[in-house]
């Protein structure tokens, strides 16, 4: 006997007679007591027992009856129900599924509410009775968004309520249909509000306030989802009806519905909670963060505008990290939200953090060149470029700690930038690009280290040097470069030579020519500019190879003078070689003038992409002081970035 009808038939026996559903349900129990005390487990056999679970776990095994539970037909689902009930000795009402539903799961899923109250009215206890994934009949009809049948799954649970009272408030709660959870942790009014049931929520909130405190495993509340789903009665109605203020602040701090709304952009929401109670507008978060903070996070400009309208004061709250809204924003690259924040505050410098960081100073390590390009833009903000933090630091000092060369290249071409300041330890910004550059260094730390020498920031050796760390050359970081830079050489020499006597048009093998043996557009001009280029080519291509024999001796200046001589070189070889195949096939189709052009159209074009895109970067003295070389420098620098994909 199920635990609801054993509780059902004390109550009976203590009680009063009551009418229908319930007297049903008792008279059925007590009708069923004698069968259940006979068929006592210690005296069945194993086989018995099988038999028996494979009845209750076999809905489908009557078709007919499932098909009448799931179309709906009353008559017609009795009628089954007597004939199957004589045919069989288990309980056919508590058969399950493949998933674990009963018959009440599927007549309450297709909302054949009469169907509905004849199984409760025989087997109440299948109210509670949940399938694989711990759901309910009513969180099955809640998600599905039958409100009849949901109102009638209240009304059947309240009745069995009324025989449960006596009990103690802990076996109440665990038969409360309302508070049952799936797997998920979800109530069915968890349910509701995920699948977007506005009426069907509400309704559950009215009936019982407390399920509004239950949170799910993911720790969402009722009232989190419906600030999420942007339902405003619901809300409206939890804040109305929860007046437990602690557990109510519990429910803002953990999974707060004011950030579900602003994520969501549910400014009616918002307008909601603030005025139930203007209070909510200052609740932090678990990291000390008001709604100004996550506003300016995500950027959201009427939101910041609507939360600063209601509580200026806010954009002045730091958080646990001691960070203003206005630092979330700048490190998040929002200038919009930026700007909205100046307007108040008259004084840039005095909207610092915990650390007196700037703006700029959180800019500077998230990389967000968009909010250094808007400072530089508005005089007002002058002051904020060389401004120090606590630990002395500019924000030139952090972008080369970050290692963001953009932002680092940008501010040394600005003459109101001190490119010469230094921080508590003494440290210019070379310096500490010096400091945290490892020997194998990312392309990003090289631009870095590049233009800052190139800007002629000077440096503190002597400063520098205890604290410097201890680490170790590795040759093999380099043997891969000069072994790979070697194979190009030798590829880019074997090709040419070979060119070299695979003339484009061939040789006079006339023998009463004078000419014999000579190439057959010596006179072609074209053909003077592939024999050059194809020469220049192989010759570059030799240096290179014996350049870098010398850097496989294992010297470390052997091999950084090797690989700054081979570099360049390698990038004429491969250039003067594709103008040499250029000009090769030009010569042979020049008849054609179309496709002759086409031709040189297409060669002059793949040529000047592979010098000023891949080769002159690398090649250009990135970091010399000259002003003229930092000027022709400027644009490959601004490539290299690119080829960094880097933002800042």
């Amino acid at each position: 006997m199920g635990k609801i009808d054993l509780m059902i038939d004390r109550e009976s026996d203590s009680g009063p007679e009551r009418m229908g559903l319930l007297d049903l349900m008792i008279e059925r129990d007590r009708r069923d007591e004698p069968k259940k005390k006979e068929r006592s487990p210690t005296t069945r056999s194993s086989s018995s027992r099988q038999e028996d679970n494979d009845h209750e776990t076999d809905m489908y095994k009557d078709y007919d009856l499932y098909l009448a539970a799931k179309n709906g037909d009353l008559n017609d689902f009795k009628r089954i129900l007597d004939r199957v009930s004589a045919a069989a000795s288990a309980d056919i009402l508590s058969r399950l599924s493949p998933t674990g539903n009963t018959f009440l799961h599927v007549a309450a899923r297709y909302g054949n509410e009469d169907i509905v109250t004849f199984i409760t009215a025989m087997k109440p206890s299948l109210v509670l009775a949940k399938n694989i994934n711990g759901e309910t009949v009513l969180h099955l009809t809640a998600k599905a968004g039958d409100e009849s049948m949901v109102r009638a799954l209240v009304l059947i649970h309240h009745d069995l309520l009324q025989v449960l009272q006596p009990l103690p408030q802990n076996a109440e709660d665990e038969n409360n249909l309302l508070m049952a959870k799936d797997k998920r942790g979800n109530t069915a009014l968890h349910d509701a509000l995920l699948s977007g049931r506005n009426s069907i929520a509400e309704y559950l909130i009215q009936e019982d306030p407390e399920l509004s405190y239950h949170r799910n495993n993911k720790r969402q509340s009722a009232l989190y989802l419906a600030a999420k789903a942007g339902f405003v009665d619901c809300v409206s109605s939890i804040l109305q009806l929860c007046t437990d203020e602690e557990r109510l602040n519990e429910l803002f701090k953990k999974k707060s519905p004011i950030k579900a709304a602003i994520k969501m952009k549910h400014r009616d929401v918002l307008e909601a909670i603030f005025n139930m109670n203007p209070r909510f507008i200052e609740l932090r978060d678990s990291k000390g963060r008001t709604p100004l903070h996550l506003v300016a996070s995500l950027g959201y400009l009427e939101e910041a505008r609507y939360l600063l309208k209601k509580y200026t004061l806010n954009a002045t709250r730091k958080d646990k990290n001691g960070m203003l809204p206005i630092h979330l924003a700048s490190h998040e690259g929002h200038v919009d939200i930026i700007g909205l924040l100046l307007q108040d505050f008259p004084d840039p410098g005095e909207l610092l953090g915990r650390d007196g960081s700037n703006i700029l100073h959180v800019a500077a390590k998230s990389g967000k060149y968009n909010v250094f390009s808007f400072v530089l833009k508005n005089p007002d903000l002058e002051c904020l470029i060389n401004m120090k933090d606590k630990s002395g630091n500019t924000p030139l000092h952090w972008a080369t700690r970050h290692w963001h060369p953009k932002i680092v290249n940008t501010m040394t071409w600005i003459k109101t930038v001190d490119i010469k300041a230094v921080n508590n330890n003494r440290m210019t910004a070379l310096d500490v690009a010096v400091h945290y550059m490892s020997y194998n260094p990312q392309f990003r730390e090289r631009l870095t280290w590049a233009t800052l020498k190139a800007a002629g920031v000077p440096r503190y050796f002597t400063c520098n040097k205890v604290e410097g760390r201890n680490k170790s050359f590795n040759m093999g970081n380099y043997k891969d470069r000069v072994n790979t830079l070697l194979l190009m050489a030798t590829l880019v020499a074997t090709v040419t030579f070979a060119a070299g006597f695979t003339m484009p048009g061939g040789y006079i093998s006339s023998e009463s020519n004078t000419d014999l043996g000579m190439a057959t557009m010596l006179r072609h001009k074209v053909f003077h500019l592939f024999v050059f280029c194809d020469a220049i080519a192989m010759y570059s291509s030799i240096i290179v190879a014996a350049a870098l024999i010398w850097a496989q001796l294992g010297d470390l200046t052997l091999v950084l003078n090797a690989l700054t001589i081979a570099v360049p070189l390698l990038g004429i070889s491969l250039s003067m070689m594709s103008m040499a195949f250029t000009a090769g096939v030009f010569i042979v189709v020049s008849r054609l003038r179309w496709l002759s052009n086409a031709i040189l159209a297409i060669g002059i074009s793949f040529v000047a992409i592979l010098m000023f895109i891949f080769f002159l970067p690398l090649c250009t003295p990135l970091t010399s002081r000259s002003w003229i070389l930092r000027y022709l420098s400027y644009y490959p620098f601004c490539l290299l970035i690119l080829v960094t994909n880097s933002s800042s």
